[in-house]
This record gives structure tokens, C-alpha cells and sequence, in this order.
């Protein structure tokens, strides 16, 4: 009676993590915002072999900053920011 209670609930759990391989999907990562859902974007970039930084664009106020990890005290610093307006220099861009 042991054995056949093991033996089905081992059958069971096989079942359930082949349900969870085959049928679950992988979220799929958005770059691009909907419209209306946000006004910023993140962006990942390599700035050296072990140094990454995240840029941060506001679409309302068409600026973009950029912050690195200071790994000695565990937080963001901010390492310069742009204003896209200036930088593109499309006069459409003020809308």
C-alpha cells in the first residue's frame, strides 16, 4: 500500500512538471512602450567588459540620463544626462 501511494504521487508530480514545461510561456520583454502606457524607456548598455549602465529616457520632456552601479556602495550614480531636443535638433521634437 506504501509502495503504490509513492509510486503515484511520483507519477503525479512528472505529470505536473511535464504541464509545466510544455504548456507555460516565456513572458516576452517589450521595448518599445504603448502608446499612452508610459512616459519613460530603460535601456541597458555595455560601457566596458565588467561596467554596464542604464539609460533613462523621458519621452514627455524628450531628456535622457544615465546612471552607473557604484559597486562600493551598492547604488545608482548618475554619470551625465542629454536633452534630445538640443541633441537631435528636429524642431518637430517640441510637440
Amino acid at each position: 500500500m506504501k509502495k503504490a501511494m509513492i509510486v503515484t504521487l511520483v507519477c503525479i508530480n512528472v505529470t505536473l512538471l511535464g504541464a509545466l514545461v510544455f504548456v507555460s510561456e516565456v513572458p516576452q520583454a517589450r521595448a518599445q512602450a504603448l502608446r499612452g502606457a508610459t512616459d519613460y524607456l530603460m535601456v541597458t548598455a555595455r560601457i566596458d567588459s565588467d561596467t554596464d549602465a542604464l539609460y533613462v529616457i523621458d519621452l514627455a520632456k524628450r531628456r535622457m540620463a544615465g546612471f552607473l552601479m557604484d559597486k562600493t556602495k551598492k547604488r545608482m550614480v548618475a554619470f551625465g544626462a542629454r536633452r534630445l531636443k538640443v541633441d537631435f535638433g528636429h524642431q518637430d521634437l517640441d510637440k
